[in-house]
């Protein structure tokens, strides 16, 4: 979590806030995710968000869940014999 909060100060430093981030921003902004604030990321650990959905990272997909469904894609015939050396 502590890595993906840097990564994410990094990212709003590179887009234009060099002198750093503010500590907060206008409500709607935030909601939209289109200016940062250190109260984002203090609303995002207060809420347990240890995916940091609020701060706009996605969920890591399962590995397990994609091998599956690779198998059933294959077995109901919506993959290509010739698509599947590139998929596995």
């Amino acid at each position: 979590m502590k890595e993906k909060i840097i990564q994410w100060i990094l990212k709003w430093e590179s887009r234009g806030y060099s002198d750093g981030i503010p500590d907060e921003a206008p409500l709607r902004l935030e909601a939209l995710n289109k200016a940062p604030s250190y109260r984002m990321i203090c609303i995002a650990i207060m809420k347990n968000d240890k995916q940091l959905k609020t701060l706009g990272y996605s969920r890591e997909k399962c590995h397990a869940y994609t091998d599956i469904k690779k198998e059933e894609l294959i077995r109901r015939g919506v993959i290509l014999p010739d698509m599947q050396k590139d998929l596995l």
